[in-house]
């Protein structure tokens, strides 16, 4: 497949490729849901980097700025770093409200829970991973400040109260929209932190690993919509990226206007990096 839109097998003769993917996600997380592969290499290459920026960011500013991001006076790459965490915030309430909604179907026996499964506890190494980039930042911690911007609270209110029929062309969107926000601030890194080389290209691996993910979910995904799910997951797709103007300020002022949210209409598997194509499970 080439496209996140081409037709895929409907889920009761997609079997073959749920467990495909599980054996995928097996080997790239570890067996089931243990995650010992996954904590190793979180352990071994993000959650103890000996990488510190040379710039200082006052974490009273950042905080206040997290809470509600209204000064106009910090640097851009300060301004990428609480694009991170605030994205971060996001996809925890999300996890915490879907997770509380769906985990007692996981305990059927359909492949396709099983994997549900796996990829919800994925998406929690997501909120490491983008949290996890202010330990480059002596003395600087993320408070509590956060709250639920109303599109998010909407967004995730659907999911979790809609009939199964539509639950997946919204998480479907929500992903699509996500693959396509995460791959712009992938790019738009790539010529912020001119003096800290190393904490840019922590981040960026940070994004490539979650892009990893995500493709996969994407994946996962679109053989549950059917084909007229995948057109209402585009529409959904825009609308949720609009939401970032209230959602997530930081993203905005970085440079995500009208045009690069409109680009998630045409934005599409072969847009991705080499990187995340060839570590990614697609079907």
């Amino acid at each position: 497949m080439t496209s996140f839109y081409d037709a895929a097998p409907q889920p009761e003769r997609a079997e073959h490729l749920f467990d495909a993917y599980l054996d995928f996600l097996s080997a790239r997380n570890g067996a089931g849901t243990s995650f010992d592969k996954r904590e190793q290499r979180m352990a071994d290459v993000f959650d103890n980097s000996p990488v510190r920026a040379n710039m200082h960011v006052d974490k009273d500013r950042f905080n206040r700025n997290y809470g509600s991001f209204k000064e106009r006076d910090i640097s851009i790459e300060e301004t990428a770093l609480l694009s991170f965490v605030k994205i971060n915030a996001g996809e925890a309430y999300g996890v915490e409200v879907t997770t509380a909604a769906r985990s007692h179907l996981w305990e059927l026996p359909e492949s396709k829970y099983k994997v549900e499964e796996v990829v919800g506890q994925e998406e929690t190494y997501h909120t490491r991973l983008l949290v996890g980039a202010t330990q480059h930042f002596d003395d600087l911690q993320v408070g509590d400040a956060w709250r639920p911007a109303w599109p998010l609270r909407v967004l995730i209110g659907a999911m979790v109260r809609v009939p199964e029929s539509m639950f997946h062309p919204i998480v479907l969107g929500a992903e699509l929209s996500g693959v396509h926000t995460f791959n712009w601030l992938l790019h738009r890194l790539s010529d912020l932190f001119p003096d800290d080389p190393q904490v840019r290209e922590s981040m960026e691996e940070r994004l490539i690993e979650i892009l990893i993910d995500e493709v996969g979910h994407v994946a996962f995904n679109r053989i549950l919509v059917g084909d007229s799910g995948r057109k209402w997951s585009a529409r959904i797709a825009r609308q949720v990226s609009e939401g970032q103007r209230v959602m997530n300020k930081e993203l905005i002022a970085l440079g995500f206007n009208s045009d690069a949210i409109k680009g998630v209409e045409t934005f599409d598997y072969d847009q991705l990096p080499q990187e995340v194509k060839d570590n990614s499970f697609f079907c």
